[in-house]
């Protein structure tokens, strides 16, 4: 019998879809005769005491998370995710270079820092990515510090903002599509497919409501793996393979063509009951099996 706790935060709970989802993994690991108990900030201490630690909550190297990942690492224990996936995929401007030097499909991508805020820099990106353009912060999570811009003026307001952040941004071409695909994968192999529709009117699957703190969220519709099309299984595989062999979503742009481009690998995808399981439910035993592998 295996040992596994799992870092989460109380906020995992707030919402019934992932609150189910994690009582799904309890349930797996606890029918292969494993153990699983949620482990919260205040318990980080007890790590030396499991056998594996599955990470839940989010994985921004400045987080909890992150500490729970390097601890875990250095005890030798099997953790998803590792602290070297959360550090790649933490980093979009990292992660875009990687993408670059191993050839991987992806939406066109300049860096611009702190010192580049003038007309003539954002004349040249313009030039080179059309207009409108996607600015992104290299630490972002749940479509957070994500921005279309179409001028120089609102460039040059979101680029100061994001630079309160981080010295470096990525700058996108802005490629409208109805949906996202969204790929799972764990080591190295598919483990879910979905499409990340983007709400009426907008062009992000999680975007801010006007002049209100909530995000509205565009709907989930999931494919049986071996159903989706296999040109866009091999790009997200040749994504993650690039980062590691951990649990990663990889969300990927299908243009007019039939081609596809990858936007960005995550670490600790969201998994919600009725959602990204919903024809692939195998995928909690799955998650259990490499973690006590």
């Amino acid at each position: 019998m295996a040992r596994i706790a799992c870092f989460v935060e109380k906020y995992n709970f707030t919402d019934a879809r992932e609150a189910r989802a994690l009582d799904n993994f309890r349930c797996a690991s606890e029918e292969r005769g494993h153990s699983f108990n949620f482990m919260f900030r205040d318990g980080i201490s007890e790590i030396p005491k499991y056998d594996a630690v599955f990470i839940r909550a989010t994985t921004d190297p400045l987080f909890t998370a992150y500490v729970v990942s390097r601890t875990a690492a250095e005890l030798g224990l099997k953790v998803v995710d590792d602290p070297e996936s959360i550090r790649i995929c933490g980093n979009k401007i990292h992660l875009y270079d990687l993408f670059e030097k191993h050839d991987i499909a992806r939406i066109p991508t300049v860096f611009i820092n702190k010192d580049e805020l003038h007309h003539r820099r954002f004349m040249e990106v313009f030039r080179t990515l059309g207009k409108p353009v996607v600015v992104k912060a290299p630490y972002t999570s749940f479509s957070r510090y994500v921005e279309k811009v179409a001028c120089e003026t609102s460039f040059r307001d979101v680029a100061k903002r994001f630079l309160r952040k981080s010295d470096m941004l990525a700058v996108q071409a802005f490629m409208p599509t109805s949906f996202d695909w969204r790929v799972g994968v764990l080591n190295n192999q598919v483990l879910y497919v979905c499409k990340y529709m983007m709400p009426k009117g907008r062009w992000k699957h999680g975007a801010k409501l006007r002049g209100k703190p909530t995000f509205v969220w565009g709907r989930t519709f999931s494919l049986r793996r071996e159903n989706a099309p296999a040109a866009l299984k091999d790009l997200a595989l040749k994504a993650c393979s690039i980062i590691g062999n951990g649990l990663y979503g990889v969300d990927i742009k299908e243009l007019a063509d039939g081609s596809y481009v990858v936007v960005e690998v995550n670490d600790n995808p969201s998994i919600y009951e009725g959602y990204e399981d919903s024809r692939n439910k195998d995928l909690y035993g799955k998650i259990i099996e490499f973690l006590v592998d």
